[in-house]
């Protein structure tokens, strides 16, 4: 009975030490020293991949924390104040803020990203005005702020307010420094100038021409503009200034052609608008004008090859000229052969509204000019610029430069 007893006893002890071996060894070792997780997160890395280098026991708590939340959280707390006066619409605080923060820390995207949001928030609340001053003191204070550039001149298109817009994408040329950047670049702008003109009534060719104006005074390299400019110019007739335009653009190689031929045009048109017509008289294949000589009423055939009026002596007399007034007598060559012609000088020649003082002209006898009195010479006609319309039996003078 005894040996029974001790031999139960002897088991019951192997197997408690048995259980507390088991106890033992189960327990983890624990470092006191170990920094928490948001201190040293390689010491996590390593327990949760099973070293036992440095062992740390992690509660469930800390499996839901993003590292990098943690690890952001202080940079969170700098930015508090930046983001209170972004909040609070203290925009011009908010950027002396971040130049002020920029001065002491060498990342400053978070800060930089943080205003970005501001002006995102506002564009989808249709603050439109709120983003624009904002990106505007931000800009400011960015010298190679290209996509904050790009933001702003979106915006102000968005509220038709395109002057602005296309001013601050020709002040973002510079910073483009990519060619992907520069295609952008050049894309919204056509685009904005394209809007810009549609805004523009057709019937409005000053504000066109401003338009133009404006483009040619931003940049000046893209010359058609010049062409454009010069197109709505002619429209308000302001063709001295259209032509001035083009004059600089004519040997361009790519509106060059364009140019020339608006030059030409125009040239055409000042011809058409600025002559005053003459009804002539068709006689043959001979066109006759009536003209007034010291005020008398005469009809004279139109002949560019006579250096001189010729009146017939007949008609003459109805201007009461005297042999007393002959300047001198000289020898012509008529349709009946040379012939004495006296010179005299009158007072006035004129064609409607067209006048010429102080004038020679000869005198013939017996002149047959087809039923006329006498010749129009180009003594007179040399005083203007002039054309013949045949199909409308009109002739067209302007007075020279």
């Amino acid at each position: 009975m005894n040996k029974l007893i001790i031999l139960m006893i002897l088991i019951a002890g192997i197997g408690i030490g048995w259980w507390l071996r088991d106890a033992v060894v189960s327990v983890p070792v624990v470092i006191s020293q170990a920094p928490p997780l948001h201190e040293n997160s390689d010491a996590a890395v390593s327990a949760t991949d099973g070293s036992v280098d440095n062992p740390v026991i992690i509660s469930s708590s800390h499996l839901s924390v993003n590292p990098v939340d943690e690890i952001n959280r202080p940079a969170k707390q700098r930015l508090e104040p930046l983001a209170a006066l972004l909040n609070t619409g203290q925009d011009a605080e908010a950027i002396e803020w971040y130049v002020s923060f920029e001065r002491e820390n060498e990342d400053i995207d978070s800060a930089r990203h943080l205003i970005n949001q501001q002006v995102n928030r506002r564009e989808q609340r249709n603050d439109l005005p709120g983003a624009a001053r904002l990106l505007s003191l931000f800009i400011e204070q960015l010298p190679h702020g290209f996509d904050e550039r790009i933001a702003l001149a979106v915006i102000y298109q968005r509220q038709a307010q395109f002057y602005p817009a296309l001013r601050i994408l020709f002040e973002t040329i510079p910073v483009a420094s990519t060619t992907v950047e520069l295609t952008q670049l050049d894309q919204l702008i056509l685009k904005t100038v394209k809007a810009a003109d549609r805004d523009i009534p057709p019937d409005d060719i000053g504000a066109k021409i401003k338009l133009y104006q404006f483009l040619i005074q931003h940049r000046a390299s893209d010359t058609q503009y010049y062409i454009e400019l010069a197109k709505w110019q002619v429209k308000g007739m302001h063709l001295d200034a259209a032509i001035e335009q083009l004059n600089i653009v004519q040997y361009d190689p790519f509106v060059g052609d364009v140019a020339q031929q608006m030059l030409a045009e125009i040239e055409r048109l000042r011809l058409k608008l600025l002559e005053t017509p003459v009804a002539l008289v068709r006689r043959g294949s001979h066109f006759m004008v009536d003209a007034s000589l010291n005020h008398n009423d005469i009809r004279l055939l139109i002949d560019t090859g006579a250096s001189l009026t010729v009146l017939d002596s007949a008609a003459a007399q109805l201007l009461g000229l005297h042999e007393s007034d002959i300047l001198q007598r000289m020898q012509m060559n008529t349709a009946n052969g040379m012939t004495e012609a006296l010179l005299y000088r009158i007072d006035s020649m004129a064609l409607g509204v067209f006048a010429v003082s102080s004038i020679d002209i000869a005198v013939v006898e017996h002149l047959e000019v087809n039923g006329a009195s006498g010749l129009l010479g180009m003594n007179f006609l040399k005083h203007f610029e002039f054309r013949i319309d045949q199909s409308d039996a009109q002739l067209f003078l302007k007075y020279r430069d």
